[in-house]
């Protein structure tokens, strides 16, 4: 069910299913971003100089699962037209092999565009672990379409 730009009001919430990490899914993000530092392809590296310890996703590869999440809910897949900006993203926690995320998602504000056909919401992403803990936050400006006026 899509949801149109009429049907979302400020502090309208909603979470997305949940996505397990796989280290298949670093090795493959980072071979096809060209990621080929230490700090991804080098286990010894990671495990004994890195601050991190243990292998963790790109910070990139993170935000991708959010998007990804978010189009899994299917609530804007016949009206989402466009990404606007992306404002005050921080990555709070690494991301590991095995974590299992989810967002949290609200609307913060919202306006009408001067087409009149459609609106911006501002929302705010939450990214969390299996633990509740927020890996990864940013506020998102997207374009959705209104319900067509005759």
């Amino acid at each position: 069910m899509s949801l149109y730009f009429e049907d979302i009001a400020v502090g309208f919430t909603y979470a997305t299913p949940k996505r397990s990490v796989f280290e298949a899914d670093i090795v493959n993000f980072v071979a096809i971003a060209g990621l080929y530092e230490d700090l991804f392809c080098n286990l010894e590296y990671i495990e004994n100089e890195s601050v991190f310890k243990s292998r963790f996703a790109p910070a990139a590869l993170t935000w991708a699962f959010a998007q990804g999440l978010t189009t899994r809910t299917g609530l804007y897949e016949k009206t989402f037209l466009a990404i606007l900006g992306v404002d005050r993203m921080r990555f709070l926690q690494p991301v590991r092999v095995g974590d299992t995320l989810h967002v949290d998602v609200e609307v913060l504000s919202r306006r009408e565009t001067s087409k009149g056909d459609r609106g911006v919401l501002n929302s705010l992403f939450q990214v969390k672990n299996q633990k509740g803990e927020v890996v990864m936050q940013y506020e998102m400006q997207q374009l959705v379409q209104k319900r067509e006026t005759r």
